[in-house]
């Protein structure tokens, strides 16, 4: 258990790194290793369409999408093992959480939002009794797993040209992007997966889909006009979408 210990803390230092990295280095470099690398950025976190589109547009085979519902057990672990270094964290995380659903402008969903978070990781804190390095190997595991489910997706836009366009996953996109290309965007897509747990992104995007037909929205899309724009970005490209304009600005010529 101590390696899983040491072996997660080694992904911590690693993730913080490639946030750091995002924050750096010029768009149009970090851009052909890391697709849509701006919903790191703390700016885009409460841009909840942007996430939202971008999330569908990279999700669409059934596979894919099914592995990367462990995001919403993630955001709960992640809480529970950072908890676990030092009780004053969870106070500081959901004060956090709170702030960054309110700096979204959706009232009702800010409310869901919450009353989701709070309601199960309340139910976890009185029930949670096992060693933390299982959540430990949870979140590497299924950050893995979801790596291994992108390779039933076409290629972001932008990894290999500057069409905006979602690329097959064939020999000949394979062969233009390059073996060491390649064997760098595992360890990456790994550590981007593992920072994606986190309940500050991706699982905010779920708690979107599923809570979305339960109010009328003012401020955000309605899920099903979210997967009208994600699946037409991933047909026709992402040029065409209005939210990820100033991302492809990045990568004009």
């Amino acid at each position: 258990m101590e390696n899983i210990y040491n072996i997660w803390l080694i992904c911590l230092l690693f993730t913080c790194l490639l946030f750091l990295l995002c924050l750096i280095i010029p768009p149009q470099k970090i851009g052909r290793i890391l697709p849509f690398f701006t919903a790191f950025w703390p700016s885009k976190n409460i841009q909840l369409d942007f996430q939202s589109v971008a999330y569908v547009a990279l999700h669409r085979n059934i596979i894919n999408r099914i592995i990367h519902y462990s995001i919403f057990v993630d955001a709960f672990a992640w809480l529970l093992i950072l908890n676990s270094f030092w009780q004053g964290f969870l106070p500081i995380a959901v004060l956090l959480f709170m702030v960054q659903t309110l700096l979204i402008k959706e009232f009702k969903f800010t409310i869901l939002a919450n009353l989701i978070l709070l309601t199960i990781l309340a139910a976890l804190l009185s029930l949670f009794d096992a060693n933390i390095e299982y959540l430990m190997l949870w979140t590497m595991l299924s950050a893995a797993l979801r790596v291994i489910g992108h390779f039933f997706e076409p290629l972001p836009p932008f990894l290999i040209d500057n069409s905006g366009q979602f690329a097959p996953m064939n020999f000949t996109t394979l062969k233009k992007l390059g073996l060491i290309k390649i064997v760098a965007l595992l360890p990456i897509g790994f550590l981007a997966e593992f920072l994606s747990g986190q309940a500050n992104r991706l699982f905010l995007v779920q708690i979107n889909a599923i809570t979305s037909a339960l109010y009328k929205h003012q401020h955000i899309l309605v899920w099903k006009n979210v997967v009208t724009k994600g699946i037409n970005s991933y047909k026709k490209g992402i040029k065409q979408e209005p939210l990820f304009k100033s991302y492809c600005r990045f990568f004009e010529k």
